[in-house]
């Protein structure tokens, strides 16, 4: 993967880049899937990644991976992580439509 700024601009500096490398490796881990590599530069970066795909995500690393991707919630994403993982436990068409959005974004 590889993606540039909008007219070749120098907008990584070392702070952006340790945030973007920071949400590379975040992204990754919610997503299911290995940074084998990347390099870092001052207007673009490339990622080489493996993806492997899974049989099946459990509810529990479903919400793992979510809170990796939301390390700081707001307080309204905290009030949605406990009622998706109790919409969950419930099961029905709640928690199925909770598990098909997840994994989509996945």
């Amino acid at each position: 993967c590889m993606s540039r700024t909008v007219n070749g601009q120098a907008l990584f500096k070392l702070r952006e880049m340790e945030v973007l490398r920071k949400m590379i490796h975040q992204v990754a881990d919610f997503s299911g899937i290995e940074v084998l590599t990347y390099c870092l530069m001052n207007n673009h970066f490339h990622v080489l990644v493996r993806v492997c795909p899974e049989a099946q995500v459990s509810d529990s690393e479903m919400m793992r991976r979510y809170r990796v991707l939301y390390a700081k919630p707001s307080l309204y994403q905290t009030a949605s992580v406990s009622v998706m993982e109790r919409e969950l436990r419930d099961g029905g068409a709640e928690a199925d439509l909770i598990r098909q959005k997840l994994l989509a974004r996945m």
